[in-house]
């Protein structure tokens, strides 16, 4: 406890120290929009097809050569996610390319086509972590989801996943009014089934979810949301529970539902290249923001020269963060939440549990 209270206190010195140096410690590569779900919160408005100006296979593999030159393998965590990375037809040839290149890796999926012999072979090629969603019990999830059979199937990847013992897996879940009450049920189903760990979001305003007010919870249930999230951490049963890296949240708040205090590192520790190429910071922030392109830019001279606007975010200070009083430590909220077309944040964390503008 000592050491957490010390790490909060030091936490606003670190984050200066991190945003000045910006290791690159993430990269997400969005190998493809090809999904085999129809989820209604879908951020990438994924399909069965592929986007039509994805990247080929020898270009993502030419992409891990050049990138593995400029960077320490050891320091950097590549995640493959897409769409549904497991539909992609060349996943194996790509993993081939990510352990050739000493590149560690991971994966986030929907657990659909996660059978044994798919995971043995990728964990042949290097596989070292995994995040499957699972978002709900059976109705809400395969509700959410868009597809029949879905959390069966996650179910069963997952305990495909937690007997192949990998270093590192969680479980994600995509909060919303109608799965917020059965929370205790799932956390209490993947204590039965050995996940180690499992993060909360709340589904925010963009891509499908944008105007559909059945996916996105009232301040009531993002309260409600985060009380559970704080008494599930006190209990300590099961797996570790985590609220989402996404929003700030009053300090006491924040140590009561996260291991980490609110930092939104997106272009500052975590970049991503979208299935077209482009370059950004996590996955689901504004293409308004992309700062190049690998077929035409260096991955790392990019993130070395134009990721300003990821690191000085005082451009973002727009709407109501004009006069907030929270702002040298929000900055906006996450990145992900920018609205381009209404030049502000699209959904503000802290006015969903406390008024705006408060102290």
């Amino acid at each position: 406890m000592a050491r957490a209270r010390l790490r909060r206190l030091l936490h606003p010195l670190y984050r200066r120290l991190e945003t000045t140096v910006h290791p690159l410690r993430y990269l997400f590569v969005e190998i493809t929009q090809r999904c085999n779900l129809r989820c209604l919160h879908c951020g990438s408005d994924c399909s069965r097809e592929a986007h039509p100006d994805e990247l080929h296979t020898d270009e993502w593999l030419a992409f891990f050569e050049r990138l593995a030159r400029g960077v320490d393998p050891r320091r950097l965590m590549l995640v493959v996610t897409g769409g549904e990375p497991l539909c992609h037809p060349e996943l194996e040839r790509l993993a081939d390319g990510l352990r050739a290149h000493g590149l560690r890796w991971g994966m986030v999926t929907n657990g659909w086509a996660l059978e044994p012999g798919r995971l043995r072979a990728l964990r042949e090629r290097g596989l070292v972590s995994v995040t499957v969603s699972l978002d709900g019990l059976e109705a809400n999830h395969d509700w959410l989801r868009g597809r029949p059979g879905s959390f069966a199937r996650a179910v069963a990847g997952l305990q495909h996943l937690v007997r192949a013992g990998l270093p590192f897996l969680d479980v994600v879940t995509c909060t919303n009014p109608r799965n917020l009450g059965e929370l205790p049920e799932v956390l209490a189903l993947l204590g039965r089934l050995g996940v180690p760990a499992w993060r909360l979001f709340s589904i925010f305003p963009k891509g499908r979810a944008r105007g559909n007010a059945e996916l996105l919870l009232p301040p009531e249930g993002f309260r409600r949301l985060l009380d559970f999230v704080a008494e599930a951490r006190r209990a300590g049963r099961g797996p570790r529970v985590d609220f989402c890296c996404e929003g700030f949240l009053p300090p006491a708040l924040d140590a009561a539902v996260r291991d980490e205090p609110y930092f939104c590192r997106a272009g500052i520790a975590i970049g991503s290249v979208l299935c077209d190429g482009a370059i950004s910071a996590c996955p689901n922030v504004s293409r308004s923001l992309v700062q190049g392109n690998i077929r035409t830019h260096d991955f790392l001279e990019v993130w070395e020269t134009r990721f300003q606007p990821f690191r000085d975010r005082r451009w973002m200070r727009a709407g109501p963060c004009v006069t907030c009083a929270h702002w040298r430590r929000c900055q906006g909220n996450s990145l992900h939440l920018w609205d381009a077309e209404a030049g502000q944040t699209g959904c503000c964390s802290l006015a969903l549990v406390e008024p705006p503008g408060g102290a």
